[in-house]
């Protein structure tokens, strides 16, 4: 084995990243040029060092790998990518990146710094991500299409089944879906529809459903705050505050948008322009183009609570 094979051999061995060991192989490398001919007993003291670092750090790491046995029905477990990060990994599966000391205990590891691309990470229940909403009813054709799985084929939905950001939701020709947001927010959305489920972008700011197409009645319960922010709908067209209230919003095939306020206000907004679509009125968003002033609208329909 020539000389120069031992940073590969290094990085073989030792769990620690590479970049650590390319530093330690410049090191030596400089400092070989300036030994010129007791370069044989370099490379003896080198080895020697070597064997030594691998039995005092490489063997109980490996050790240590082996006897944590994961409970396979209390969690998930994952291969880590190149690129990915503790931050990153806490963010998608545990929805915060500040979890990522958590994850670590849970899979009995003390240095972050052994974590490299390729290994297995047990993701358990007790820390994972929480759902936004539950499918709760349907009739007819719900399908589901679950993005924070990295799902990307349509499947049949079911009932209880939990949604998270960035799923999807469609129901089919005479098919009907009801889900309701952990916040108690219920939704009912009719055929042709299709809807997306997004978390706030902070913890004070609310909830997401972006109707791409079709029908949606919301019915959010009133916020303790009057300031209060409830949910935030949005579409194509137009982006809905919503403080508590009861409206049915409707989006055509070409992105136009249609708002009917049964109970409460909502504040509708698109291009620069808001207005307050208070109990009893609508307003009407084409695509491109402000809303409308609000008008009347008729007698709300009947909310099913089946």
């Amino acid at each position: 084995m020539r000389f120069a094979d031992f940073p590969y051999l290094i990085s073989t061995f030792s769990p620690r990243k590479e970049t650590v060991w390319n530093s330690f192989w410049d090191f030596c490398c400089t400092h070989t040029k300036a030994f010129g001919q007791k370069l044989p007993k370099l490379q003896r003291l080198f080895l020697v060092n070597l064997l030594l670092f691998v039995f005092v750090f490489g063997i109980p790491a490996e050790s240590k790998k082996q006897t944590f046995q994961p409970n396979p029905d209390d969690g998930i477990t994952i291969i880590v990518e190149k690129g990915q990060t503790l931050s990153i990994i806490s963010k998608t599966y545990l929805d915060d990146p500040r979890k990522w000391k958590e994850l670590l205990k849970s899979n009995q590891i003390d240095n972050p710094n052994l974590i490299i691309p390729g290994m297995k990470l047990w993701i358990p229940k007790s820390l994972g991500k929480k759902p936004l909403a539950d499918l709760q009813r349907f009739t007819g054709t719900t399908e589901v299409l679950k993005i924070s799985q990295k799902q990307n084929d349509w499947a049949k939905g079911n009932i209880g089944e939990g949604l998270y950001a960035k799923d999807e939701v469609r129901t089919l020709k005479e098919s009907e879906a009801q889900f309701v947001f952990q916040s108690g927010s219920r939704f009912e959305i009719t055929e042709n529809s299709h809807v997306i489920m997004e978390r706030g972008k902070t913890d004070s700011e609310p909830d997401e459903v972006f109707l791409r197409q079709g029908r949606i009645r919301s019915l959010i319960p009133k916020s303790k705050s009057p300031n209060q922010k409830m949910f935030l709908l949005k579409t194509e067209s137009a982006e809905s505050v919503v403080k508590g209230t009861d409206f049915i919003t409707e989006v055509d095939t070409a992105g136009n948008t249609t708002l009917s306020c049964y109970e409460g206000s909502v504040a509708v907004s698109a291009e620069k322009v808001t207005v307050l679509v208070n109990q009893g009125f609508a307003t009407y968003v084409e695509k491109g183009k402000a809303p409308l002033k609000p008008f009347p609208v008729p007698n709300p329909p009947i909310p099913n609570n089946q």
